[in-house]
């Protein structure tokens, strides 16, 4: 099923699996939690040049952590379908704002 991941100006459309779709809003707070929880070990980590430390995302990441967290166990996994889509032209799709 294609969900819309919306960001500020643009959007990406992923194809997950219908529970995901029903669950996103649990999902989009559980993935936050992981992502920006300091003990956890990912690639989206980034250090500002004044040694802050913050991260930087898009949907590959949500879609990546869909896949092996959540979607583990399962043959059909999370994917993105397209990138930087106009918001406009997929509101018909369920969404996540980030």
């Amino acid at each position: 099923m294609k969900m819309m991941i919306e960001f500020d100006i643009n959007a990406d459309i992923i194809e997950v699996p219908e529970s995901v779709v029903k669950d996103r809003e649990l999902l989009r707070r559980r993935f936050l939690k992981w992502l920006y929880d300091k003990n956890v070990r990912h690639k989206y980590w980034v250090t500002s040049s004044g040694g802050e430390k913050g991260v930087c995302y898009r949907s590959d990441a949500f879609v990546e952590w869909l896949s092996k967290k959540v979607l583990k166990g399962d043959l059909v996994k999370a994917e993105i379908v397209a990138e930087e889509v106009d918001i406009d032209e997929y509101k018909h799709l369920p969404s996540i704002f980030f």
